[in-house]
């Protein structure tokens, strides 16, 4: 049994914290909320933008940590406060209680990759972000990276699943894409970002060595013209088709998942059609 702190416990980070409980693990789940957590978890309530809001609640000793904060605000400044200076105040606060985690896992996003011409992107390619999103994201693991404890960082595609219907209410209002150029999409469902988490921290369990990077998206990109498509015929019942210029204003690459599948992942959602038939099922349609 590992005792393990799961920072950030909301859709993924909670999943994640009530899966490993089902485990038999001592399990921790800080969030802002004094909401439990789910069955098996002991509930943390604290601010990670705020120092002083962690100090004294903090488990010890913990064998694992893993950072998985959504920011409620969407700009720079939410994703500094959140993300780069959250880690680093969890981060320090450690170091004060001298615990050292066998490995701390830090969520991050595909959103670093900057490129947006069709290209497959993994862990090797180069990230130069320009937008404040994948900036922010690869300071904090440019955090993490200085900061010399054991870690790995797990790079998430565009997540969807129950509750995340933002591009089902496009397809439904008429959102068009054109067929040509391709516009390539990735995506990963949320019960492949708890599985995925949860592979890995087992597979550190077992002594397996892992890498301080992976990229995890389902193995099938998608242009966005064929998701949009697929499910208004799906779904059936849509408005007439109409450009909506937010609809294509997206990256535009590949992600591969190899390194993740060659140790040993499996995905539970290989491709979209999978996922969403399920969630349109659950709405009715």
């Amino acid at each position: 049994m590992s005792r393990i702190l799961v920072v950030g416990s909301g859709d993924i980070g909670g999943g994640l914290a009530q899966s490993l409980a089902a485990k038999q693990h001592e399990v921790w789940g800080l969030r802002r909320s004094d909401k439990p957590v789910g069955a098996g978890v002991t509930t943390l309530s604290a601010d990670v933008a705020d120092m002083e809001s962690l100090i004294g609640i903090l488990p010890e000793p913990i064998d694992y940590l893993v950072y998985s904060v959504a920011s409620p605000e969407f700009s720079e400044a939410g994703y500094d406060k959140f993300y780069v200076q959250g880690l680093t105040h969890v981060l320090a606060l450690l170091k004060q209680m001298h615990v050292t985690p066998k490995r701390v896992f830090f969520v991050s996003s595909t959103s670093v990759y900057h490129q947006h011409d069709g290209s497959w992107v993994d862990e090797s390619t180069d990230v130069q972000p320009t937008a404040f999103a994948g900036k922010k994201m690869l300071e904090a693991e440019s955090k993490l990276h200085e900061s010399g404890v054991p870690h790995t960082v797990v790079r998430f595609s565009g997540i969807y699943g129950p509750g995340r219907t933002r591009l089902i209410n496009q397809a439904k209002g008429g959102s068009h894409c054109d067929p040509e150029p391709d516009i390539w999409t990735n995506r990963i469902h949320r019960d492949d970002c708890i599985g995925v988490l949860a592979f890995l921290i087992e597979q550190d369990m077992k002594g397996t060595a892992l890498e301080e990077l992976y990229l995890a998206s389902d193995p099938t990109p998608a242009p966005l013209y064929d998701v949009l498509e697929w499910l208004k015929d799906r779904i059936g019942d849509v408005e007439d088709d109409h450009d909506i210029p937010e609809a294509s204003r997206r990256g535009n690459k590949r992600c591969s998942a190899k390194k993740l599948q060659q140790l040993g992942y499996r995905f539970k959602y290989e491709g979209y059609q999978q996922g969403y038939d399920e969630i349109l099922t659950e709405l009715g349609y």
